[in-house]
């Protein structure tokens, strides 16, 4: 049988950071009736959003619009930068970069600084490129970065950004939310965003932002249009007379609110130690199997919880592991679309944390490359990880 031919919904596990299986708990819900525009809807979305903000750990703004989460840098950028404004784009992988592309889409100034993707950003070295350039009207970073699996210092950097320049501070938080810690207002984040379809376990379609006085004062302040309808935020936070509001996708505004409810329910404090311990255990598996990982270190950080980058064994067939894994084992395994050499294992959403899952996922991988002729460590790959993943029973 084919890789074309396998049908992937009879049994299948998601072993990507892309979008996120939805867990029993939002699938429920989104099956809730809702009227859109009715005062008790609007309540009930004011509440969410307020557990968002709780989230975010903010005082901001918050603003909820239908879209993926790629909408975010386009509504924040469209919205804050005029022609000719000159944007530090902070950069050591695929999603940082792609923010130049975002920023010359709206005649922005891209101003790219790319350190090596095996390593967090250099705090003095960005610190040193922000008094070199002067003049910024923003400074954009991944809090973390999906393409190679790195935590970034982002209070750290947060700090340069104020003490050196009047720019807005920028943070992508599209992975990280819900699985690891938000600070936006410890940060001095102006604008943060993510989406609905990661740690927050549901389907695409929503993007949250948050806005800060002072952006919100630039984007009022702004001496040409911003470029666009639908990603303009002001219409987003006060609405225009007379004008129908954007609609919104109420089945995953109940997915999020579900899943929050169950995040503020079991304590944030628990959750993300759940994050922790399954990424340790899959780190730590991968690495005596005796495969390598991405990042120079196999510490947390700069590893994130959210996402482990690994390469693949020198030599092996790469469509070949993709087949097995998929149409034998039932798992969603791919090469990383961004960084060639490398594979993204996730770890956000629940099905991805669960000790079975992790073990099964090991167990697999390691079977695969022994039969493509690659040396590995099975048992010793999963004794190493299950010891870690024991102490998952202490935060269920």
């Amino acid at each position: 049988m084919s890789l074309e031919e396998y049908n992937f919904f009879d049994e299948y596990r998601n072993s990507g950071t892309g979008i996120s299986d939805l867990d029993f708990r939002t699938a429920r819900h989104m099956l809730r009736p809702f009227a859109l525009h009715n005062k008790e809807f609007h309540k009930y979305w004011d509440e969410t959003k307020e557990m968002l903000k709780k989230l975010f750990q903010t005082d901001n703004d918050l603003i909820g619009m239908t879209g993926s989460i790629r909408l975010g840098f386009d509504a924040i950028i469209s919205n804050i930068v005029e022609p000719g404004d000159r944007v530090l784009v902070l950069s050591n992988g695929y999603w940082g970069k792609y923010v130049v592309r975002v920023v010359e889409s709206y005649n922005g100034v891209a101003l790219l600084h790319e350190e090596s993707p095996t390593r967090a950003l250099d705090p003095k070295k960005v610190e040193e490129e922000i008094r070199k350039e002067g003049d910024l009207k923003a400074v954009t970073v991944m809090h973390v970065e999906t393409d190679t699996g790195i935590l970034h210092p982002v209070a750290d950097i947060g700090r340069i950004v104020k003490e050196n320049t009047d720019a807005l501070y920028v943070v992508d938080c599209a992975t990280s939310f819900g699985g690891m810690e938000v600070d936006v207002d410890g940060w001095g984040a102006d604008l943060c965003f993510t989406g609905s379809h990661k740690c927050l376990s549901s389907p695409v379609g929503l993007v949250f932002i948050t806005v800060s006085d002072e952006a919100w004062d630039i984007i009022r302040k702004r001496e040409t249009p911003i470029l666009g309808t639908y990603n303009n935020l002001l219409p987003w936070k006060e609405p225009i007379s007379g004008e129908c509001e954007p609609p919104l996708p109420a089945a995953i505004i109940h997915a999020v609110r579900a899943k929050l409810e169950y995040i503020f329910r079991h304590g944030l404090e628990k959750i993300y130690k759940k994050h922790e311990i399954a990424a340790r255990a899959l780190r730590l598996g991968i690495i005596k199997m005796g495969l390598e990982l991405l990042p120079e270190s196999t510490e947390a950080p700069p590893c994130s919880n959210v996402v482990t980058t690994v390469k693949y064994p020198e030599g092996v067939n790469v469509e070949k592991i993709t087949e097995i894994m998929g149409v034998r084992y039932g798992i969603g395994f791919l090469p990383s679309p961004y960084r060639a050499g490398c594979f993204q294992l996730g770890t956000i959403n629940e099905s991805q944390l669960s000790p079975r899952h992790i073990l099964y996922l090991i167990t697999c991988l390691g079977l695969t490359l022994s039969e493509l002729g690659v040396k590995v460590k099975l048992e010793e790959a999963i004794r190493a990880a299950n010891e870690i993943l024991l102490s998952l029973e202490e935060v269920q």
